[in-house]
């Protein structure tokens, strides 16, 4: 009798000492994220004439003309030619996730305005 009891005082002694000495992970520093400078978040008008500086999309950076993510219509176009990206969604000519190095321009703004 007595050889169950040190045996039922030697676990709860191990199994307090378990639970008491679990330390909690150190928070991780997360590095701050980088972001690119604002941005414009308009929309171009419906009577903008494609490619020119005020064809864009704020939101999504690329021409609003071109913009499946908002006009959803444009994907078969995009499709049928092949540009299409199907892993992320959007045109592969605007796919950043598969082309990091791809620079998508905003046109200039004409002189004089």
């Amino acid at each position: 009798m007595k050889l169950h009891w040190i045996a039922f005082l030697t676990l709860s002694f191990l199994t307090m000492s378990c639970t008491q000495n679990k330390t909690e992970p150190a928070p991780q520093t997360k590095e701050p994220e980088v972001s690119p400078p604002p941005a414009e978040t308009s929309h171009a008008s419906a009577d903008v004439v494609p490619g020119s500086y005020e064809d864009w999309c704020g939101e999504h950076q690329v021409p609003e003309s071109a913009c499946t993510r908002c006009d959803p219509s444009l994907i078969p176009a995009f499709q049928a030619t092949n540009d299409w990206c199907v892993e992320h969604g959007l045109p592969e000519s605007q796919c950043l996730k598969c082309n990091p190095d791809l620079k998508i321009v905003r046109p200039p703004k004409p002189q004089g305005t």
